[in-house]
Order: C-alpha cells, then structure tokens, then sequence
C-alpha cells in the first residue's frame, strides 16, 4: 500500500513533469504552459478532492511571498537598465490608468449588483486594481511582444501590486476607524516606492562586489536565493516594497557589465574588453552564465507550483458568483483596454496595445488581499474570496487565450 508521503513525492513529480511538458509545448504550438498548470491544480482541487482548497489557501501569503520575490528577481534579471529607465515614465502612467479605471469598473459593479456601501466596493476594486507581477513575468517573456513593452509591462505588474496593497489597508483602515487621512495614503505609496528602490539597489550593487569574493566557493549559489528573500523579508519589514526590491535586485544583477562599464568611467587606467571584463583594473563579471541558468531553473520550479497552486484554491460556489465574475473579468478587460490606449497614445508601442490589453491576469496577491475583511470581522468576507478567485482563473484563462489568438494573427 501506497503511504501519503510516498503520493505527495509522486504528485510533485508529476507537476514538474508536466510543467516542462507544457513549457516545451508552448514554444511549439504557442499555447501558454500557465493554463494547462491552471486545469491540472483544477483537478487535484475541486475537480478530484486529493486536496482540500480551503486548506490549502491558508498557505496564500507564503507562497504569494515567495513567488514574488524568485520570479521577479528572475525578470529582474532579463531587463535591460537603459530600456527600464527610459520606459519608467510610461510605465507608471500605465499602472495609474490601469489601477484607477479598474477600481472604478469593479467598484461600481459590486455596489449595484451586490448592493454593499461604497467604501466596501472601492476595496473591492483595489484589491483588484493590479495585474499579477508573477504572471505578468512569466508571460511578457514568452509572449510576441517588443522589448519595450514587455519592460513597460513587468515594471507596470510591480508599480500596481504596491498601489493595490497600499489603498486596500487605506480603505480597510477607514472602514474600521472612520476616519480618511490623504497624507498617510500617499506617505504610504512614497514609502513603498522609496524604500523598495533603496533597498535593491543597495543589495544589488552589495551583492555585485560580495559575488566577487563569493563566486569561486562552493554554493554561491544557493547563498544568492538566501540573499533575495533575505531583500524581501528586511524591504517588507521597515514597510517597503519587497516585490520592487527583489526586482531591482534582479535588474542590477543582470546587467553587471553595462553598470561596470558605466563605473569605469570614474576610475583611471582601466579598459573594457567586448564582454565587459576590465583588464587593467583586474575586475571581470561577478554574475556568471551558471547563476543566471541556475536562478532561471529555481524560477521556473517555483512558478510551475504557483500555477498549479492558483486552479487548487479555484472554488465556485454557486452560478451567480461564477457568472459576476466572468462579467467583473470583461469589465477588467474593457477597463484595461482604455488605460493601454491612453498610455500607448502616439507612441511605438500602440502595435503592442492588443497583447498588453490582455496581460490583465490577476495572482496571489489579490487572493491575499480577498482574505482580510475576513481577518478584521467585516461584512461581505466570502463574497471577496469567492469572487477573487474566480476572476483570478478567468483573467488567466482570457490572458493565456487572448495571447495565442494574437500570436497566431501576427504570423
């Protein structure tokens, strides 16, 4: 007979079998590996019971963390610094529109569909407000779109998860004191941007001239992770952006000898070979193939398990729900539509705007989010959750969809 731990070990196999199935399959067929993921966590949940969703969900914060501090280290990674400060602008009118108008979609959705007080609808809509940053990376890589959008892209993903934590507690805040403060809203937002930029860059570059003494030992690494979540923890903990954190972390890391070659600018003597090495100055990369192809692995594992993760927790518990929030998922769609429209306006990356239309996947972070009416005793609790979830699964499903539609009408 069979142990559980022995069906936990085969399970896990399994998933990671068919996470590398389905990534070898998308870049045959063009079909994202994050739906088959979705289905197959589907099963294993709600569909064939092998696990309890409830109980599962209650490990959301965890892996939400988790999650976000590996994939966007790893996207961190790809981007490329000169593209992310030229784009930064755009980027941050994107996230404004696209947080905004979906606040007010779904915000005025729920008050007259479901009746609650406004305040409670606009914590709705701002726990909904943001695209998922770990799904945004996973498929601004993979899908056809310019190096620019995709840039615009990651960094709108991680601007709107601090807007939709930032206002969420704002709000929740107000409902249970009563009292609105504007300055502590926006001290807030400053404060995650600000503390958030601060702490990766003081990691990145820390890290950058520690790998120079690190790199030749053994399980450096491994010491690299620790590093990250270490980032992320610390960001968090003096009321940061760990998420912003880990992705500047990452964009530090990747681009090691463009910011080398910049350095070298204020230093004599030195010259800079093709690769970035500087021969005089007796300095090379500190950040190798190896770590680059190690991190990606570690973030394709975890992303994998995220994705499974996410059709687990999927749970509809009556046709209404399901039906709201298919029509809350279209009007996320209509509303970012018009916020890529505007942002795109006379610019090159209006050929762009159908894909960064459909790249409205919300994650973890609004499931998280969902749970804390929950924690403080409000009204409305389940109905957060179960709406959530729902617009999570159909978001991915319209973003997984929507980008191989296009993909194959661009061929």
């Amino acid at each position: 007979m069979v142990d559980i731990v022995s069906i936990a070990l085969i399970i896990s196999a399994l998933i990671i079998l068919i996470g590398f199935l389905a990534n070898y399959f998308f870049h045959k067929t063009g079909l994202p590996d994050m739906l088959i993921l979705i289905v197959l966590g589907a099963l294993c949940g709600p569909v064939l019971g092998i696990f309890d969703p409830n109980a599962i969900r209650s490990f959301a914060p965890y892996i939400a963390a988790l999650a976000l501090a590996y994939i966007l280290f790893d996207g961190g990674m790809g981007l490329n610094i000169k593209r992310v400060l030229h784009n930064s602008p755009k980027a941050v009118l994107l996230a404004a529109l696209s947080f905004i108008f979906s606040v007010l979609g779904v915000g005025t959705f729920t008050i007259l569909v479901f009746h609650v007080p406004l305040l409670y609808g606009l914590l709705f809509g701002s726990i909904l407000g943001g695209s998922s940053s770990v799904v945004v990376v996973s498929l601004a890589t993979k899908v056809k779109i310019s190096e620019k959008g995709s840039t615009i892209l990651i960094l709108e993903s991680a601007i709107t998860d601090i807007l939709c934590i930032v206002i969420s507690l704002s709000i929740l805040d107000i409902i249970i004191t009563g009292h609105a403060n504007i300055s502590t809203i926006a001290a807030g937002i400053a404060g995650k941007f600000l503390i958030g930029l601060g702490v990766g860059v003081i990691l990145g570059f820390s890290w950058l001239f520690a790998l120079k003494k690190l790199a030749l030992l053994s399980f450096s690494y491994m010491l690299t992770l620790g590093i990250i979540l270490l980032g992320y923890a610390v960001t968090e903990s003096i009321g940061g952006s760990g998420a912003l954190s880990a992705l500047i972390f990452g964009l530090i890391l990747g681009n090691e000898r463009d910011l080398r070659r910049f350095l070298s600018r204020f230093k004599i003597n030195e010259d800079i070979d093709d690769n970035g090495a500087v021969f005089n100055g007796k300095m090379s990369l500190s950040v190798s193939k190896g770590l680059k192809r190690f991190q990606a692995e570690i973030a394709f594992l975890i992303r994998t398990f995220f994705f499974v993760f996410l059709g687990i927790i999927a749970s509809i518990s009556n046709l209404f729900l399901l039906l709201s929030g298919i029509v809350l998922s279209l009007i996320l769609l209509a509303t970012r539509f018009g916020a890529v429209w505007i942002a795109t306006a006379k610019c090159s990356l209006r050929k762009d705007c159908e894909i960064m239309t459909v790249v409205l996947t919300r994650g973890l972070a609004a499931a998280v989010l969902a749970t804390l009416p929950a924690q403080f005793g409000l009204p409305y609790a389940n109905l957060y959750v179960d709406i959530a979830v729902i617009i999570i699964v159909t978001t991915a499903i319209m973003a997984t969809i929507g980008s191989m539609v296009i993909a194959r009408q661009k061929t």
